[in-house]
């Protein structure tokens, strides 16, 4: 036994390592080097950090994909996010056979899929790198193959959306079903009960950008009927949720709307219609402009990522027991714990319900006092007696270490401004990736909590278990052989060092997407964009552009926090 103990004791710090690392730690090289312009050495530190052939082979891709999209390797770019949706759409179909194994040890162990909206993704930013390589063409057919296959992701990413909206109801359908008499009794015993959160009001169920650079891609291969289709639906989702949901600049709602008027005088067959939806939903200024963009014009559109996706990170929660009310208690370390994941525990987890305080309150003792507002108590009621009978409440012992994924609080990106010629025109708010990321995890919190506890439970119980096997213990605590004990604390420890949360995610993509489209004179023009940076100052990015009559004009810009802009 002192052999067994000594090697636990050895391999403790490797399990500690591997238990508590987070994805982005991992990373964060790479990603410094990305923000830098250091392309190739970004790429070696992927290629270093993540396995084409492990559990994080989505993410391989997805980084190294964006890393080459942002070197202006559109083809390369392309071949890797292909692999990429490829991984995804198999490990959408065959998970949860994986979800026993990920209860054994802990998510990082199990390969990741990707988050719905990250899927979505995948096939915009295919969509664009076909749309620069339509632009790079030096041939017509090569530049129409490009076209039509930036067309063949819009069509992807529309299969995608109609199946979210098919499962989680699109916009209108939220307030249909929220303006239901039931729904509303709901909600108050909901606030009665002490739930202030309601997860659906942050469900990913559209993509209004999505939809809208679809429409850009039907619009360039000449399809205008289809590119009033999308768009329209970019406007609906606007309109009905997304801008707000995400804190969005309402003028980008406008901005939708009229490009579904623009298609329809464009497609022709709309003369009433296109008048009666320009009354309705189009300013007096943008009804004058409507003029302005006839087919003897080109077109510029301006794409801004800007800052970069948020980190995934993780909470340590101690979850103990109390005979006396036969419950579990579960609350935050407050050594070395920030603000931002006291909020997140506050607003996902704690007890905020009269009865939940109460029962926290009598959950204290004074030898473990802990704030109540920083309290979850788990009430077990009748299955306390099946918990004892398992070996559950004595494995759980005096306290067990449970981790769980949060997000800190998001941060919102400053204003960017247009330059063409004398003409100065604020960057709209178009989409925040960011924001996405956040509000998909306040979604998951309770599935969250509960697969950490379960996974953390049973996780004791198997250390129990064996440890009793190894001693020849019947369990029953009538071994008084410190030996035992001492292993059986080595055991229960190993498997809390090895616990860790599910902290991945696809970390390149940027926190917010900006947006600009204004109608050009052909010919040569200057363009510039200042973007103001979180951390103070101003980016600036320039290029002179040649447009022809009816050129659709893309210009990806690039803006992270602190580093000189990168040309393209």
């Amino acid at each position: 036994m002192r052999h067994l103990f000594r090697a636990l004791l050895i391999s403790l710090p490797l399990m500690f390592l591997a238990g508590c690392a987070t994805y982005g730690a991992g990373v964060n090289g790479a990603i410094v080097d990305a923000q830098q312009g250091k392309y190739e050495e970004s790429a070696a530190k992927i290629e270093k950090a993540l396995s084409p052939t492990g559990n994080d082979r989505l993410l391989y891709n997805l980084e190294l994909g964006m890393v080459r999209y942002l070197e202006g390797k559109y083809a390369e770019s392309n071949q890797l996010l292909e692999t990429a949706e490829r991984i995804a759409e198999d490990l959408e179909t065959r998970r949860f056979g994986d979800e026993l194994a990920v209860l054994m040890t802990n998510p990082r162990m199990g390969p990741y899929p990707g988050a719905e909206f990250e899927r979505v993704l995948i096939n915009y930013y295919k969509s664009l790198n076909y749309l620069a390589l339509a632009e790079q063409s030096t041939t017509r057919n090569e530049r129409l193959d490009n076209l039509e296959a930036a067309r063949v992701e819009a069509r992807r990413i529309i299969i995608k959306l109609n199946d979210i909206n098919s499962r989680k109801g699109n916009y209108q359908q939220k307030k249909d079903k929220d303006e239901r008499t039931f729904s509303k009794i709901m909600k108050v015993f909901n606030l009665l009960l002490g739930n202030f959160v309601d997860t659906d009001d942050w469900q990913y169920r559209d993509d209004a950008l999505a939809h809208y650079m679809a429409g850009v891609s039907f619009e360039m291969n000449g399809e205008y009927d289809d590119a009033r289709i999308s768009y329209q639906k970019a406007a609906e989702a606007y309109e009905g949720g997304y801008a707000k949901q995400y804190f969005l600049d309402s003028s980008i709602t406008a901005q939708a709307w009229f490009d579904v008027v623009r298609m329809m005088r464009r497609a022709g067959g709309y003369d009433n219609e296109w008048r009666a939806l320009a009354e309705k939903k189009l300013s007096e200024k943008q009804r004058a402009e409507l003029d302005d963009w006839g087919a003897d014009k080109a077109q510029l559109i301006v794409l801004e990522d800007k800052g970069i996706a948020p980190q995934r990170k993780e909470m340590n929660l101690e979850m103990s027991v109390n005979p006396h009310i036969r419950s579990l208690s579960l609350s935050p370390y407050f050594i070395g714990t920030d603000s931002d994941e006291l909020a997140w525990f506050y607003v996902l987890y704690a007890d905020k319900s009269l009865y939940g305080l109460v029962t926290a309150y009598l959950n204290v003792s004074r030898a473990t006092f802990k704030p109540i507002f920083f309290t979850k108590t788990v009430p077990l009621g009748p299955l306390w007696s099946q918990a004892e009978s398992i070996g559950l409440i004595s494995a759980i012992g005096n306290s067990l270490r449970v981790t769980v994924p949060y997000y800190s609080r998001p941060q919102h990106e400053g204003p960017s401004q247009l330059q063409v010629g004398n003409e100065k025109l604020p960057l709209l708010e178009a989409s925040s990736p960011g924001m996405i990321a956040v509000q998909e995890q306040l979604v998951n919190a309770g599935e969250d909590i509960r697969a950490a506890l379960a996974r953390a439970a049973f996780k004791a119980l198997t250390a129990q278990t064996a440890t009793n096997a190894l001693t020849g213990n019947s369990g029953n605590g009538s071994s008084g052989d410190g030996g035992q004990a001492l292993l059986s604390f080595a055991g229960k420890l190993l498997m809390q060092l090895t616990d860790a949360a599910e902290t991945r995610n696809w970390l390149l993509l940027p926190n917010e997407i900006r947006l600009r489209r204004v109608a050009l004179e052909p010919g040569e023009h200057q363009l510039e964009l200042v973007s103001d940076k979180t951390t103070g100052g101003q980016q600036v990015h320039r290029e002179q552009v040649n447009l022809q009559t009816g050129d659709i004009h893309l210009w990806r810009v690039r803006t992270f926090d602190g580093v000189k802009p990168q040309g393209k």
